[in-house]
């Protein structure tokens, strides 16, 4: 009994202490359209959308987990399903994709969000403050309706105040996580992908003189929605560098790499590599859509439900995202 009380006030006095030189909320920026172009032969078709919430009640708060974390633009709060809206269409008219999307009308086609939120962790006062975006919509497509999921983790340790961290885990992966919805989209409504001179301008450049947003162009990369892509993100899927390394890993998922599924399992089920990795390793599965990845992941989300740990949460809430 003592130990349980213990425990309890071990793990109260550390969320005090994670939380007591957190602001209560913080000031980000709305993304910027990226400007990818995808090859449209001619005039691209102009389409509508509706956008449909159909979000859980329990799942409604953006910005959620262990420090207080709620996100304001222009000093107003984040309010998730038109801040959605009106960024994945400035994202597709960005790309040459002229789609209207109405919040709340109930005009078919829709999109249905199922899931939108962020999530925060952190374990001490000396480890990376994490931010988890998850993001799930059925898609009414002329092939039928078809689930789209998306899931970025970034990561950042404070250092002198917590300032730093609103770039790397709050404006990247809100901007990243409607770039990958955005070519989902675009693949599953209009079939459109970049053409190959662009996919060899980003490869050139990844594989010359690194920055620290080199992983940002790795991404952009897997947004091409082009095969041509796929043997350099492949490659750097092993690279030393973390973020490059999740963004080629994240990558193979939203090319539907269905041929590496195998390398994919195989960096989820390594308990040596970062769980990070395994994240996105397990999204980049779901992602794939064949019916020997998605008898993967359901038979892994019964697994899961059985385990109440942090981070097995994390992953049954990625798999929810698709199943």
């Amino acid at each position: 009994m003592m130990n349980r009380h213990t425990a309890a006030a071990g793990a109260l006095l550390a969320a005090l202490v994670l939380t007591a030189c957190a602001p209560p909320n913080y000031n980000v920026r709305a993304p910027t359209p990226s400007g990818l172009k995808y090859v449209v032969a001619g005039a691209a078709p102009e389409k509508s959308y509706s956008l449909l919430d159909e979000r859980r009640v329990d799942g409604k708060i953006f910005s959620f987990g262990i420090l207080p974390a709620e996100l304001k633009i222009d000093g107003k709060p984040i309010d998730a399903v038109p801040f959605f809206t009106s960024q994945l269409q400035a994202e597709l008219a960005s790309r040459g994709l002229p789609t209207k999307i109405a919040n709340g009308a109930s005009t078919p086609p829709a999109i249905h969000l199922r899931d939108y939120r962020m999530e925060n962790m952190r374990t001490s006062a000396y480890t990376p403050f994490i931010t988890l975006t998850y993001l799930s919509a059925d898609v009414e497509t002329p092939g039928g309706t078809k689930r789209i999921g998306a899931f970025v983790t970034r990561g950042k340790t404070p250092v002198w105040s917590f300032e730093e961290i609103i770039d790397p885990t709050f404006n990247q992966p809100l901007a990243l996580g409607i770039q990958e919805f955005a070519s989902k989209f675009a693949n599953a409504v209009y079939g459109y992908r970049a053409s190959d001179e662009t996919v060899k301008a980003l490869t050139l450049k990844i594989n010359g003189t690194r920055t620290p947003n080199t992983f940002l162009d790795v991404y952009a990369l897997g947004f091409t929605n082009s095969p041509a892509a796929l043997d350099t993100l492949i490659g750097l899927t092993k690279d030393s560098q973390e973020y490059v390394r999740q963004a080629a890993i994240a990558s193979l998922g939203n090319l539907g790499a269905s041929t590496q599924l195998g390398a994919l399992k195989a960096t989820y089920q390594d308990q040596a590599v970062s769980w990070q990795d395994r994240c996105i390793a397990l999204k980049s599965i779901a992602d794939l859509g064949t019916p020997e990845s998605t008898a993967f992941i359901t038979d892994e989300a019964k697994r899961l439900g059985a385990n109440s740990s942090k981070e097995t949460q994390v992953m049954s809430r990625i798999l929810a995202l698709y199943l």
